[in-house]
């Protein structure tokens, strides 16, 4: 089993700077980095796998440093966005390379368990053309597999991918996670699949970290609104919504309460004894509970209503009351709050 640790990475690409980075990736654990399109997401994975030059910073396997060390020389599995499959060889083919390049001698009877372990057996003899976005992505997988890393780097692995077929490669994730016992940093712009399968999350944004740590964390302290949308609350008001608001109204409650930064809170539950009242704007079923928007004065306010729901629901127009406690509050703009 194989911990690594990095310490201050800065990397560059002409005038994007990531980092300072730290990470400690421990066996077994899955570190998810998160952020939006050019967070430096990408460019983080490459710089562990030697393709993006390091300016500082050290990267440490087992006590030994290999900053230095050339991308194969590193010891790690890396599957790209778009998969970088060898479209002129076969599914047998692409995950037998790191065994032919090698000089494996019998490298089909080494290739054939990663086939059995990924179910590509039936598709050997296929092509990446003839692949669906699934299979594309167990290939890649069992390729990087087969190289015997001590460390997995996967970007976007769910990405374009249907429901069913994520799910399916959830599962690849946790099976991973138990029998190779080997780290793996997996990035993605999707904080709910993250959730899934990630142990600690590392948020980008511009370059720079903005968040370190486990998942109750990164939910129970966001720092500002991109984050705290970034990992699903849908309702963030920002301060300019709070300024002026009546007395006793639901804004004026929130900015007593809010940070520097806004407010953020999840779902509130509807509740007919509850102290506020809005008009609902959207009512949407869902398999969690109905989904409401509501007008609260000046504010718009997403609601929760669990099952069983009343008859008639809710509709467009009918004023529902809902409760919203102090706990569920998340100020933002707290200063150290994500460090």
């Amino acid at each position: 089993m194989t911990r690594w640790t990095v310490d201050g990475l800065t990397a560059r690409l002409e005038r994007f700077r990531l980092g300072p980075v730290d990470l400690d990736l421990a066996p077994g654990r899955v570190t998810a980095v998160l952020g939006s399109s050019g967070a430096g997401k990408t460019t983080l994975l490459r710089a562990l796998a030697g393709f993006v030059p390091i300016e500082t910073g050290r990267i440490v396997r087992d006590g030994a440093d290999v900053t230095a060390r050339p991308p194969e020389a590193r010891r790690l599995g890396y599957v790209p966005q778009g998969l970088g499959l060898f479209p002129h060889r076969t599914v047998e083919r692409n995950v037998s390379y790191a065994f032919e390049v090698k000089g494996v001698v019998d490298w089909r009877a080494r290739t054939r368990p990663f086939l059995e372990r990924f179910d590509l057996l039936p598709l050997a003899r296929r092509y990446p053309a003839r692949l669906s976005g699934g299979e594309a992505e167990r290939v890649a997988l069992a390729r990087a597999l087969a190289a015997e890393p001590d460390l997995v780097l996967w970007d976007e692995p769910w990405q374009g991918l249907d429901v069913e077929v994520r799910h399916e490669l959830g599962l690849v994730i946790e099976e991973l996670r138990a029998t190779e016992r080997i780290p793996v940093v997996l990035v993605t712009h999707d904080p709910t699949l993250a959730f899934s399968v990630g142990d600690e999350f590392v948020v980008l944004r511009d370059g720079a970290v903005v968040f370190r740590g486990d998942g109750a964390r990164l939910l129970a302290a966001p720092t500002d609104a991109f984050l705290a949308r970034f990992v699903g609350f849908e309702n963030v008001v920002a301060p300019a919504d709070l300024e002026d608001a009546a007395a006793g109204s639901l804004a004026a409650w929130l900015a007593e309460r809010a940070g520097p930064g806004g407010v953020a809170f999840p779902r509130p539950w509807v509740d007919a004894a509850g102290p506020w009242e809005g008009v609902v704007r959207s009512a949407r079923p869902t398999p969690e509970g109905l989904r409401l928007t509501v007008r609260a004065g000046a504010l718009s306010v997403a609601l929760a209503l669990p099952p069983p729901w009343p008859t008639p629901i809710p509709a467009v127009g009918d004023r529902v009351r809902f409760d919203l406690r102090t706990e569920a509050l998340r100020p933002l703009g707290a200063e150290g709050a994500g460090s």
